[in-house]
């Protein structure tokens, strides 16, 4: 905004001198279960309709799968072919524990690998990804080799399907995921504000013990800036057939809010800047 120097120091005042990432994780160790798996799917299910295919007859892979929340809730729910993906090892193995744990280990596996490396071979029925699209690099190359694992066709006609949910968007009104960082909310900070200043209190001030990234993209957990329409885009080159696309539908709870996000995501312009969480499932053509 005014440049990298003066940025800095105007945010500075606004940034908490500590934050407590590390312990969150821990605590986020502490509380997975498979009751919380259940609640964050079936809140990712009532955002899509209600329209997640359970069946047991499928294969499913979840991409960038974390800890294993979305696919534990899925064997759970009597899934017996189910996959999960991550390139972060402790992630994996904190997600093979709690399978263990619940004696659901014949119906989910859980492997380290990066989602670039996905073999070409077209192996599933359903793919999904939560809350990784925005993170991962190359996002056009990553559908791309997402609808190279999808099978032609499926159990009950028609071709894979893919089920996405992810952001805030970099570009939304709260996409530089550095929100609890700073004592209040500041909107559009990654459009507004200089990026060396923003990587400056983060090597400072943010997760004093992880990385020492000088770009958004090169911190540990990666964001790749990626656009609302260029996703569009890539959507339409690989020529995936949409039957939900539902964006901030957190909005839902205040109807006249939701209709004017509605009306102003209509406008190429502005929807880069307002689309901040999507919801879509596409079918294979």
């Amino acid at each position: 905004m005014f440049g990298k120097t003066i940025d800095y120091r105007l945010l500075r005042l606004f940034a908490h001198d500590r934050h407590p990432e590390a312990e969150e994780l821990r605590q986020l160790e502490r509380n997975l279960s498979i009751e919380s798996a259940a609640a964050r799917f079936e809140k990712w299910n009532r955002r899509l309709d209600n329209e997640i295919p359970i069946d047991p007859a499928m294969r499913y892979l979840e991409v960038g799968c974390g800890m294993g929340e979305m696919s534990l809730a899925l064997a759970q729910r009597g899934c017996r072919h189910v996959t999960g993906l991550d390139k972060d090892a402790y992630y994996i193995e904190i997600a093979k524990r709690c399978a263990r744990k619940r004696q659901l280990q014949d119906n989910v596996t859980f492997e380290c690998m990066n989602v670039h490396d996905l073999p070409n071979e077209k192996a599933y029925d359903i793919v999904l990804s939560h809350e990784m699209l925005e993170h991962v690099e190359r996002p056009g190359d990553h559908l791309r080799r997402i609808d190279g694992v999808l099978k032609s066709s499926v159990v009950g006609g028609g071709g894979g399907v893919i089920i996405l949910a992810f952001g805030p968007l970099f570009h939304s009104p709260f996409g530089v995921h550095m929100n609890r960082f700073f004592r209040f909310r500041i909107p559009w900070m990654g459009v507004l504000f200089s990026e060396d200043a923003l990587m400056r209190l983060r090597r400072e001030f943010w997760r004093p013990v992880a990385d020492e990234a000088e770009s958004f993209e090169d911190t540990r957990e990666g964001l790749n800036k990626m656009k609302f329409s260029e996703f569009l885009r890539y959507v339409e080159e690989i020529g995936w057939r949409t039957e939900r696309l539902i964006v901030n539908p957190q909005l839902k709870r205040w109807p006249a809010l939701w209709r004017l996000s509605n009306l102003l995501l209509r406008v190429p312009f502005l929807r880069d800047y307002l689309a901040a969480s999507v919801y879509a499932i596409y079918r294979r053509p």
